[in-house]
């Protein structure tokens, strides 16, 4: 009996230090395991922190380049839609094509009269052509190109034909340029003057088209053009019984 009870003593004693060292061991990895996962888990929310940052930066800078954009991309729009709006005619003047082909036809005189001035000049230092040759050949290239100038200053004024959009807010102007070419010009409605504003008389065969904006003046006829639309017409230069007559 004596025996048995030294062996329990004894296996106490074995069992409690092993027991406390296990405790011990458990407290000092548990502790190890808290302090080493700390620090990832503060990583991992820097990181996130700094991803979501990076994100906003990224959503921010498409931003910034679409307000930078944008104006550029309006104004192409509005011509576009200019482009596309729909005209109604409302004016011609059915000789516009016959001053496009003098307009033309002034400019191949021209253009062949001052071809052949330096051959004669040439020809006038060699002693091959008299004096009276190279003199009436400078008198006509000069006297072409003054009527050039006339011409292309006139038939440059004289307006082919006038239409105002379906929603009656633009005017459309067609004219010849200086190269015989037709020129379209827009111009809002409310710029344009009516015939009362512009002061002419009467019975004059060439009304001027006027703008509040501009200080170019173009030029139309009653007398020799069509009134195609008499109520749009009506509408942009107003009342022109007095002036039909």
């Amino acid at each position: 009996m004596a025996a048995a009870r030294l062996c329990r003593i004894r296996t106490k004693v074995c069992v409690a230090p092993s027991f406390g060292r296990y405790l011990q061991n458990q407290l000092w990895t548990r502790s190890w395991k808290k302090e080493d996962v700390r620090p990832p888990g503060l990583q991992s929310q820097n990181w996130r922190a700094s991803a979501v940052n990076h994100c906003l930066g990224r959503q921010r800078e498409p931003s910034l380049c679409r307000c930078h954009s944008a104006p550029t991309a309006v104004v192409p729009q509005k011509a576009v839609e200019e482009k596309t709006e729909e005209f109604k005619l409302v004016y011609r003047f059915p000789g516009i094509k016959y001053c496009r082909v003098l307009s033309r036809l002034k400019l191949l005189q021209t253009a062949t009269t001052v071809v052949t001035l330096p051959p004669i000049c040439y020809l006038y230092l060699q002693d091959q052509v008299s004096q009276t040759i190279l003199l009436y050949t400078t008198g006509i290239t000069l006297f072409a190109g003054a009527m050039l100038y006339g011409m292309s200053y006139f038939f440059r004024r004289i307006i082919g034909l006038i239409y105002l959009s379906e929603t009656g807010c633009t005017v459309k102007v067609a004219h010849l340029t200086f190269w015989g070419r037709r020129n379209d010009i827009y111009c809002p409605i409310e710029t344009v003057m009516t015939l009362d504003e512009v002061g002419d008389s009467k019975g004059e065969l060439l009304l001027q088209f006027k703008r509040y904006n501009s200080t170019d003046i173009l030029y139309f006829t009653i007398k020799f053009g069509q009134i195609v639309d008499r109520q749009r017409f009506t509408q942009i230069f107003g009342e022109l019984e007095s002036y039909s007559r």
